[in-house]
């Protein structure tokens, strides 16, 4: 079960050719004395790009043990477990710039088209693969202070191919790192505070240092050499993040070619994300497409500056055939074919924890009766439990019976508010949330249980299969 939630918690992403990568960077070519070079890639670049992209990460992950009811919200973050991890991801896109929505990181915006992302991800000897669905594979990158953010203008993204498509050394991310001035051999140059947050995705700096420098200048490259590193907190754990590579700038086509970046991360267990301490290096290499694959100027235009909420919602499959949507705040702390749980942050802190569970199926057209539902609930709560506060049946408009019980108690000498609901389809199939909030966050909370579970849809049921003769 430990092996299983963890699938969920890792940045996973990207394609192949690290010799050649190295070729560039490392290639004993003269160096030459120039004039001053302008290495730079503005916003307004229209042409087409192809990006192909391989991240090899391993080392250990550090897991908080997993919860057992709704309640151990706190407790799960005693304990934890290290196991191995090993990624081996690929990405194949084009690319091309979309118009700056704003100033700093809002300036680097691009839409792409996927023909590939995959990861192959081992934790612990249990191989498991992520890759991103066929529905999906038109996506809008866009740079903010805490990282890239990618939503699809076709379809509702899920959690896992958000995840999937983190990674180090983005290309989008590797132009915030070009000089602003034209250069020469041996000039560096600090890039902008914003830069790190987003090359990284720490979401609150503490401390910061980075440099960039000319490595050497050839008739065909200036290789530009990285480092530095950044502290601070990222979903609410403390992280410490080094970046060390190179950036390879064709001269004569006047782009970032290739790159290699390593990223090396060390993180405290966090209360959505595991401890880890793993190093990852991702090989890119970039050149100009011949086909614009579907990034025609129609395309960029239809792309608004800043996207809908509704774009940017997330849909959660669960592996009962339902789907729900949720914000970007909720991430996903465990699933297993019994249970998912999520978990709802606002700056860095833990507001409420979701589980959601099947229920025995019913006969069609019925469900569990309410006061055994009220009756399981003082059951899982124990002694915890002290009073139900409310319970009501919630209209719907397609069938649905949903029910929400609304109880309070203490756990672990903390006040808390319990909100159960139990969703019932026509054909009987059943699940139910419950949704764990200190009681003194239920504001903060903001009703964001009931526009959850109102999302809820039960995906039509698969079929039995045949009874052999």
């Amino acid at each position: 079960m430990i092996r299983q939630g963890l699938i969920t918690r890792y940045k996973s992403g990207a394609t192949c050719f690290a010799a050649v990568v190295l070729l560039i960077c490392f290639s004993k070519i003269p160096l030459l004395a120039a004039e001053p070079i302008s290495v730079s890639e503005p916003a307004s670049e229209q042409r087409v790009f192809s990006v192909r992209a391989r991240l090899q990460v391993s080392g250990q992950i550090e897991t908080a043990s997993q919860p057992t009811a709704a309640t151990d919200q706190k407790a799960a973050s005693e304990k934890s477990v290290g196991l191995k991890l090993k990624v081996d991801g690929k990405f194949s896109f084009l690319e091309r710039r979309l118009p700056a929505g704003g100033k700093d990181a809002d300036a680097f915006r691009a839409l792409r088209r996927y023909q590939l992302a995959e990861a192959d991800i081992t934790i612990d000897g249990q191989k498991t693969v992520n890759q991103l669905p066929g529905n999906a594979r038109q996506i809008v990158a866009e740079g903010t202070n805490t990282g890239i953010r990618v939503w699809s203008p076709d379809t509702r993204m899920s959690y896992l191919a958000t995840e999937l498509l983190k990674s180090p050394g983005d290309s989008l991310a590797l132009a915030t790192l070009l000089p602003t001035t034209p250069v020469e051999q041996g000039s560096s140059w600090e890039p902008p505070y914003w830069t790190l947050p987003m090359l990284t995705g720490i979401e609150a700096v503490s401390k910061s240092d980075l440099k960039c420098e000319v490595g050497k200048i050839d008739e065909q490259y200036v290789v530009i050499k990285v480092s530095g590193g950044v502290e601070g907190a990222t979903l609410g754990a403390f992280a410490n993040i080094t970046i060390e590579g190179q950036i390879a700038w064709d001269r004569k086509a006047g782009h970032i070619r290739q790159a290699k970046i390593t990223q090396t991360e060390k993180r405290t267990v966090g209360a959505v994300s595991p401890g880890m301490n793993v190093t990852a290096t991702v090989y890119v290499d970039r050149q100009i497409s011949g086909v614009k694959g579907g990034l025609t100027d129609s395309a960029i235009d239809a792309i608004p500056i800043s996207p809908e909420a509704d774009q940017l919602a997330l849909g959660f499959s669960c592996p009962w055939n339902l789907t729900f949507t949720c914000d970007r705040d909720w991430h996903v702390f465990h699933q297993t074919k019994d249970v998912a749980v999520l978990r709802y942050l606002r700056n860095g802190s833990l507001i409420a924890q979701c589980n959601v569970s099947p229920v025995p199926q019913a006969v069609a057209g019925s469900h569990t009766s309410e006061p055994q539902f009220q009756s399981d609930i003082r059951t899982a709560l124990g002694s915890q439990f002290r009073k139900i506060e409310k319970a009501e049946q919630i209209p719907t408009t397609d069938g649905r019976w949903l029910y929400r019980v609304t109880a309070t108690g203490v756990a672990r000498n903390v006040p808390m508010h319990w909100f159960y609901y139990l969703c019932a389809a026509p054909d009987g199939r059943q699940v139910a949330f419950v949704y764990a909030v200190e009681s003194k966050l239920v504001d903060q909370f903001g009703g964001q249980d009931i526009a959850q579970v109102r999302s809820l849809q039960f995906l039509p049921a698969a079929p039995l299969a045949a009874a052999r003769p």
